[in-house]
């Protein structure tokens, strides 16, 4: 094999795992904002575990070990779904309507026509739905609208320098 077959071989991402405080916590958390659906679930194992599935991506998500330290998850580290263009804004909307902060729309400085939002789950972990439009017109277009409401503030589109302050 060689650099220009692997990227045959390799077909796309298949799933991330991370730690959680609450499982139930999460689990209705995903189910809620993205419809995840559960796969499987292990209580009984010494760190119990499960796997959503949104869409094909799957999450493998470990209730914390208690022997292991609380470390804070960098702002690079982040999970991102994408969302169909013609349902990005009514979908942001939606996942408002649960109580959740919401900063964006933002874009994207180096692909035209991407438009992000920006939350956080349960754990603090950053996620991201992120919609591309055929056009940068249209992209621009959804930015002016939302520009009253970004929630600039809660720093998790401008990075760790502002999270840090």
């Amino acid at each position: 094999m060689d650099d220009n077959s692997i990227q045959d071989a390799i077909t796309g991402i298949s799933h991330s795992g991370f730690y959680v405080d609450d499982l139930d916590r999460t689990a209705e958390f995903y189910t809620k904002v993205f419809g995840a659906r559960l796969a499987w679930r292990n209580d009984e194992s010494k760190n119990p575990l499960m796997k959503l599935y949104i869409g094909e991506f799957g999450l493998s998500i470990i209730k914390w070990p208690p022997d292991q330290p609380r470390i804070k998850i960098p702002h690079a580290i982040h999970w991102s779904y994408q969302v169909v263009p013609e349902k990005a804004e009514e979908t942001v909307e939606y996942i408002k309507s649960l109580g959740i902060k919401v900063e964006g729309p933002v874009g994207h400085r180096r692909e035209m026509g991407y438009v992000n939002w920006f939350f956080l789950d349960p754990d603090e972990y950053r996620v991201e739905v992120e919609a591309r439009y055929p056009t940068a017109e249209e992209a621009a277009e959804v930015l002016e609208r939302g520009k009253d409401n970004r929630n600039e503030e809660m720093g998790l589109y401008a990075g760790d320098k502002v999270l840090k302050t």
